[in-house]
């Protein structure tokens, strides 16, 4: 994955132990992905970038009840939101230095 950090599995097993009949809801986002500490945020604004994001409900009956299985499954998912990310991500702008030339 190149977009996302593979997901802790222990909180969300114990999530879904909780709440069996729960829906679950994962979230994709881009557009302000070079933003990685509170400086970056605080340099950025105020903000005028758009970011775009996906939601995606899965009900309780699709979701394994093995663990092993939910471990594939939350995976699974996470390469998803992965592959949605590179598929919306902004394009880079590269900035162009202006070169002189002396005659």
């Amino acid at each position: 994955m190149r977009n996302v950090l593979p997901p802790r599995p222990g909180g969300v097993l114990a999530a879904l132990a909780a709440g069996p009949d729960a829906t679950v809801v994962f979230v994709g986002h881009t557009g302000v992905d070079h933003l990685r500490t509170v400086a970056d945020v605080w340099r950025e604004l105020p903000m005028d970038k758009t970011i775009s994001m996906q939601w995606w409900l899965e009900e309780a009956d699709n979701i394994p009840a093995d663990p092993e299985q939910r471990i594939e499954w939350l995976y699974g998912w996470w390469g998803r939101i992965d592959g949605w990310i590179s598929d919306n991500r902004p394009v880079a702008r590269t900035r162009v230095k202006a070169r002189s030339s002396v005659l």
